[in-house]
């Protein structure tokens, strides 16, 4: 008897734990827009991103968020020179820390490399 409770108990736990660590999970969803320009970022439920600059310069990726802010990306495509969209020779995958302020609908997205970050608000 006693280890059954200690099964359901353990069982309850676990199941907490999964359920406030989903809860605090950053809804990046949907088009984003930086608060001071005019660059935009859309992440789309398949896992892909756009960003595109104040100049109009393109790039689009493939991303996953982790359940503690860590936002892993790839650029697969690039269009700098506004011209055409092409592949990226590099595969290369970047680490950024998305926080997220529900209250304000702003996410600040900063690389590693980065000292403060961007900021940006809900485009939709």
């Amino acid at each position: 008897m006693q280890n059954g409770i200690r099964a359901g108990g353990a069982l309850a736990v676990v199941t907490l734990f999964l359920l406030t660590s989903c809860a605090f999970r950053p809804d990046v969803l949907g088009r984003w827009q930086r608060v001071d320009g005019t660059d935009t970022l859309e992440f789309r439920e398949d896992g892909t991103f756009t960003m595109v600059d104040n100049m109009g310069a393109t790039v689009l990726g493939k991303y996953t968020l982790h359940a503690d802010g860590t936002l892993y990306y790839a650029v697969t495509h690039t269009d700098v020179m506004r011209a055409e969209l092409r592949p990226v020779k590099i595969f290369e995958v970047r680490i950024a820390g998305v926080q997220f302020r529900s209250f304000k609908h702003e996410l600040t997205v900063a690389t590693e490399d980065e000292a403060g970050g961007e900021v940006y608000r809900r485009a939709d």
